[in-house]
């Protein structure tokens, strides 16, 4: 039995580390030099191989609301803070973040700017208990955020009244969080479930209180992870570390990777394994995570089917990239519009590119308002997968 508890009380320490990295000043990150670094162009300590310091911003100046504002302070999580676009075009859509063990909502601020600037809602929020809440009580939390955001579509005084879509949400997370997300889309909730439209799991670790099912070896007899927790039929983007395993052994058939294998294969899912990444390389939004988060956003809250292709564009830096995902056609890519995707369309494409020509609406593949060199290293890399 002791051994069992040991093991539960080290998971969560894993889980302590990398979520405190950003709460670190730089003598405090030196003397977490095992977990933690420096980044001098954002004067931010982070996790080693974490991302920090290039995320790309919308074209959206923002704002925010707390509980200060009118906020309604939910029973299910704490300091909640909703991220808003300003001049961005209503109904808005949400995203709901939630972080890893002792990281409260500020931890997932970053997230919450750019899923804003990308004209989202995005409401981040922490747990009750940062070191005691399990992954189901951070599950109910999210669900509880959504009954937030849905109060500020008729809250009078809030600047964000009439623009809310009460219809469509993302529940996502970083760890422990991001195993949330996915315990979330398993609980019933009459309200708020039906209005999850899709998940995005970041390096996500899950354990689940079961005690009439898991096997009598597991942690008290009743914390495991099986494939019956996984039952769900929720779209689902899951972002892990090809390292985590090495970094958090604990966690052996309770990661990532393991969250993929177990959700049915009826279900709408992906996952996206960065090579040599540990357990921070998916904890804030920058290069390849940046992009796929955004595109699945795209795809599942805004019903843009055009970003379907690109969502199963391989990112260069993958060590394993798999999906159910199935596009009805792949005639973004098709340039020169003759049935066919080959070189002749990256030929044209840099033809066109080259001599200034104006192919914007047929172009501009990764949907940033821009005809340029990244659209071309992305159909070469559609061109190499096929």
């Amino acid at each position: 039995m002791k051994r069992y508890i040991l093991i539960f009380i080290s998971v969560f320490l894993f889980n302590y580390i990398y979520a405190e990295c950003s709460d670190l000043d730089s003598t405090e990150c030196l003397q977490w030099a095992e977990y933690c670094e420096w980044n001098e162009d954002v004067g931010q300590c982070q996790e080693i191989g974490g991302g920090g310091g290039d995320t790309e911003y919308g074209p959206y100046e923002i704002s925010s609301l707390n509980e200060g504002d009118g906020l309604r302070n939910g029973p299910g999580y704490m300091d909640g803070v909703l991220y808003y676009p300003i001049d961005a075009e209503p109904p808005f859509r949400s995203v709901v973040l939630t972080p890893g063990w002792a990281g409260g909502s500020s931890s997932m601020a970053e997230w919450g700017e750019f899923y804003a600037s990308h004209g989202f809602l995005a409401m981040t929020i922490g747990p009750n208990d940062e070191i005691n809440d399990t992954h189901e009580q951070r599950a109910e939390g999210l669900l509880d955020a959504i009954t937030t955001i849905k109060e500020e579509q008729w809250r009078t005084d809030s600047p964000l009244v009439g623009l809310i879509d009460t219809n469509r949400f993302i529940v996502s997370g970083y760890s422990m969080g991001g195993g949330a997300s996915q315990i979330a889309l398993t609980l019933y909730d009459s309200i708020n479930s039906q209005s999850i439209v899709a998940a995005i799991a970041l390096n996500p670790t899950i354990i689940v209180y079961d005690c009439d099912n898991c096997p009598p070896e597991s942690a008290e007899g009743c914390w495991c992870f099986l494939p019956e927790h996984m039952i769900h039929d929720t779209p689902t983007l899951i972002i892990a570390g090809q390292n985590e395993i090495d970094e958090l052994p604990e966690y052996d058939g309770a990661l990532g990777q393991d969250m993929y294998a177990y959700t049915p294969e009826t279900t709408l899912k992906m996952l996206y394994e960065i090579s040599e990444g540990d357990h921070g390389s998916a904890s804030f939004p920058y290069g390849n995570v940046l992009e796929k988060t955004l595109f699945w956003a795209k795809y599942h809250l805004m019903e843009d089917l055009s970003y379907c292709d690109s969502l199963l564009v391989s990112p260069s830096n993958a060590s394993q990239f798999i999906s159910t995902l199935e596009c009805g056609s792949s005639l973004a890519y098709d340039i020169n519009s003759d049935g066919e995707i080959d070189q002749s369309d990256l030929i044209m494409l840099v033809v066109s590119i080259v001599n200034g020509n104006d192919i914007e609406d047929v172009g501009d593949l990764n949907f940033d308002q821009f005809t340029d060199i990244f659209d071309i290293l992305l159909l070469s890399d559609f061109i190499g997968n096929i």
